[in-house]
């Protein structure tokens, strides 16, 4: 069974280079060094953020555009030919960004939000139970067209549907695009959820307007509540899930980012697990996880039913546990 396309000839590596700051040139045409070698074409290059922007030209995600930080550009790979340009403040930007952050939990923030949480799943549930079955059809890849209806009202109810289906295109396209998955990531870690581990911000308007540390607040405590009543109406409280990984260099432990991309398809994180010509070492993981840590899915998401069908799950980050 087929679950990611591919091209049916790749071009051997030997025929590319390393993707250099000298290669951040719109027009080029790169791969990612992924598995799959996804074909790309650079579209854009902003020094004042320090981010170049790409338009994937291949497979499913075909059109999608993301916006990477220059650094990223060592993950592709371009034609020995590609155009190439001198330093124009390339390194500086670099320099000024690539930089680390942490932002650490506050327990007594995290008792209020839980407790918020709490209540409002509460709230959910009541306005859910009208509104849809409570039947899950878990064995399937696909979402649950009523259950979108009855998730996207309690979204509208609390104020936060558009907010939610930027960040669900976002981080099924690539969570690292832009800085949106960052700036939630950042709130979560203020609220006391999971602490934020990464890169400083590099958007002066990361946090205004309608991308409002508190607007991005309610979203996450609205998301957290709404997955609690689902599972809550559908007398569900854990759940197996699955995690594929394959590199082409040695894994190295590592600990969760503030948002995990699981799957509920044991086939979908084998064919992660498969990798591809160049993998050196991949794993294939399962653990029971409880419905707390669950933030989207596909069963009420539509964005994770467009280009994939990949039965994904986003779970909160927990520092303890670095597979999920």
């Amino acid at each position: 069974m087929t679950i990611y396309q591919r091209s049916a000839v790749a071009e051997p590596d030997s025929e590319f280079v390393p993707g250099q700051l000298t290669h951040l040139v719109v027009g080029n045409r790169g791969r990612l060094l992924d598995d799959r070698r996804t074909p790309i074409v650079l579209t854009g290059v902003d020094v004042d953020t320090g981010m170049f922007e790409l338009e994937v030209a291949a497979f499913e995600d075909r059109g999608a555009r993301w916006r990477l930080p220059f650094e990223d550009i060592s993950k592709f790979q371009f034609a020995r030919d590609a155009a190439r340009v001198a330093d124009t403040g390339f390194v500086a930007a670099v320099a000024r960004f690539d930089r680390p952050l942490r932002v650490d939990c506050d327990h007594d923030a995290r008792r209020a939000t839980l407790a918020c949480i709490a209540d409002l799943a509460g709230e959910a549930s009541l306005f859910l139970r009208p509104r849809w079955s409570g039947a899950l059809a878990l064995g399937t890849r696909h979402g649950d067209t009523h259950l979108f209806g009855a998730a996207e009202a309690w979204l509208n109810h609390r104020g936060v549907a558009d907010m939610d289906r930027a960040f669900a295109q976002i981080f099924v396209s690539n969570p690292n695009s832009g800085e949106l998955v960052k700036g939630h990531a950042i709130v979560a870690a203020e609220l006391g959820l999971c602490p934020y581990v990464g890169k400083i911000v590099r958007s002066p308007h990361l946090f205004s307007g309608d991308r409002s540390r508190q607007h991005r607040a309610d979203h996450l405590i609205s998301r957290l509540a709404l997955m609690r009543a689902i599972f809550t109406i559908a007398g569900i409280d854990q759940l197996t899930l699955y995690r594929g990984l394959a590199s082409d260099a040695r894994i190295e432990p590592a600990r969760s980012g503030s948002f995990v991309s699981v799957t509920f398809a044991r086939e979908v994180a084998e064919a992660h697990f498969g990798g591809g010509p160049t993998t050196v070492a991949a794993a294939l993981y399962r653990q029971r996880i409880p419905v707390d840590r669950l933030l989207m899915t596909y069963l009420e998401t539509p964005a994770m039913n467009a280009q994939y069908a990949e039965a994904e799950a986003i779970l909160l980050g927990e520092p303890n546990n670095p597979l999920f």
